[in-house]
């Protein structure tokens, strides 16, 4: 059995409830002890009063004043634990004689007495006196004034607190044996029981170190709903984020390593060749320059692309928005990529809806993810094809779809085609000098306006890319201002 550390969550959970444990048993134990001390005294108080009516009468009604000392019933009464004595109306003992001699004929001060002399009852608890031998006791008093004829006397009977107090101290130390024995056993239950709640959180501990030394694979069993089931549960889909994030990492990593070794390689090749003789060669230089040219500007583009989606990433800064017309940003791009479309003998058509379609957005940005599209969609498509144009809105957005006649995309991959260095066709895609990051740029920027891109796609019969733009109001927008 391990000692939990003075630190441990452990430890302070049994604390706690140790402590708990203490507070309840103590509160419970006084007022236990209070209430039997009450009791007992309400008790006793009726047995005083009881005894002061035998005295009344058997003694105060059949006896002579002068006569009550001879009573024969001062031997009965004496077998009580009780003492009785009858005063006068001052307060001065008048019989049995054994408390006539020991107050000598001075008033008792009892407060019970005092009470009685004034016409009241008395009951004092813990009154200080001596008894018959001259020892000091503390009392339960009771007294009460008893008329006969024209003379009043006071029935005075008391009883030791010596018998209460031990069996009070009795019950006391019974509940400091019980609160020991609560004590030790719930720290010992507490401490097996509180493995149920600190075992999870160490061994995330455990699993959280690993981690930070770079170990991302870990799980922790999941058992319950309760706060330390959810807190395992979201640990491992931290865990899992983490290792994805770190395959991701690698990937790029790898992915960028070889997209720039690639080039790299071949501007290598290259300029060695021409250092070996081919500059010599005035034909075969020029076109050997002309790849390195090519491959630097390929790196080139790699480059701008990664420092692109560094600054979409960080997210330094909100992107200036204007309202524009989407309709008439895509007629704008459309005139740009004409060119390029021309080129291949390919057509691009747009239904060019009649009324505007207000968004909220970047105009350059909108733009630069429109024109990557048309571009792959003229890039991928075969010569002679008509690329399609389209807008559609509905209550909430505006939705641009762009529609090729290319070779389409595999299902397995549509999923995967807004990854970065991801590529259908590995080799097809390089030689058309694309770098693999439009498409990821491109989400990062719809995204960051609010709306979002897809793609549907049938092999053999072409590719539909979609752009959704939130609907522009302008109540919506002078209520964010």
């Amino acid at each position: 059995m391990t000692v939990p550390q003075m630190n441990s969550i452990k430890l302070k959970l049994i604390i706690i409830y140790v402590a708990v444990v203490m507070i309840v048993m103590i509160i419970s134990g006084t007022y236990m002890l209070y209430s039997v001390r009450t009791e007992e005294i309400s008790r006793v108080k009726g047995n005083l009063a009881s005894h002061a009516e035998i005295v009344e009468r058997e003694i105060i009604n059949r006896y002579d004043p002068t006569d009550f000392w001879l009573a024969d019933e001062w031997s009965i009464l004496a077998a009580y634990d009780f003492q009785s004595m009858i005063l006068s109306d001052l307060g001065i003992p008048i019989a049995p004689q054994e408390f006539n001699r020991l107050f000598s004929n001075q008033r008792l001060n009892d407060e019970a007495v005092l009470a009685a002399v004034g016409g009241g009852i008395g009951f004092t608890v813990g009154s200080r006196a001596v008894d018959v031998n001259h020892n000091m006791h503390r009392w339960l008093a009771y007294a009460r004034p008893v008329t006969v004829g024209d003379t009043t006397f006071i029935v005075y009977i008391r009883a030791s607190m010596d018998a209460l107090n031990e069996s009070l101290s009795r019950l006391i130390r019974h509940m400091i044996i019980m609160i020991l024995i609560a004590v030790v056993l719930t720290a010992i239950l507490w401490f097996f029981l509180a493995n149920t709640i600190t075992n999870p959180i160490v061994t995330m501990i455990a699993r959280a170190k690993a981690m930070a030394e770079g170990e991302l694979s870990q799980e922790i069993p999941v058992h319950g709903n309760d706060e330390i089931g959810q807190l395992a549960y979201n640990f491992n889909h931290m865990a899992r984020e983490l290792n994805q994030l770190d395959t991701m990492r690698k990937e790029f990593v790898a992915n960028v390593s070889h997209e720039l070794r690639t080039p790299l390689t071949s501007i290598r090749t290259y300029t060695e060749t021409l250092l070996d003789g081919a500059l010599e060669e005035p034909e075969t230089a020029a076109h050997f320059l002309s790849i390195v040219d090519d491959e630097a500007k390929r790196m080139s583009l790699l480059v701008s692309d990664l420092l692109e989606l560094s600054r979409l990433d960080s997210a330094r800064s909100k992107l200036d928005q204007d309202v524009l017309d989407l309709v008439g940003l895509l007629r704008l791009t459309i005139r740009q990529s004409q060119i390029l479309a021309e080129q291949k003998k390919q057509t691009i058509a747009f239904n060019n809806p009649e009324e505007a379609c207000f968004i909220l957005a970047n105009s350059p940005r909108v733009n630069q993810v429109i024109s990557n599209i048309l571009s792959n969609a003229i890039k991928y498509s075969p010569e002679e094809t008509t690329i399609h144009v389209s807008v559609e809105t509905t209550d909430t957005d505006h939705r641009v779809f762009i529609k090729d006649e290319g070779v389409g995309i595999p299902e397995e991959s549509i999923s995967r085609i807004f990854e970065r260095f991801y590529r259908v066709d590995k080799g097809r895609a390089r030689s058309m000098g694309g770098t693999g990051l439009g498409l990821a740029i491109a989400k990062e920027i719809i995204e960051e306006h609010g709306g979002n891109i897809y793609a549907t796609s049938n092999p053999g019969e072409g590719t539909t890319m979609v752009l959704r733009f939130n609907r522009y109001f302008e109540s919506a927008v002078d209520s964010e201002n």
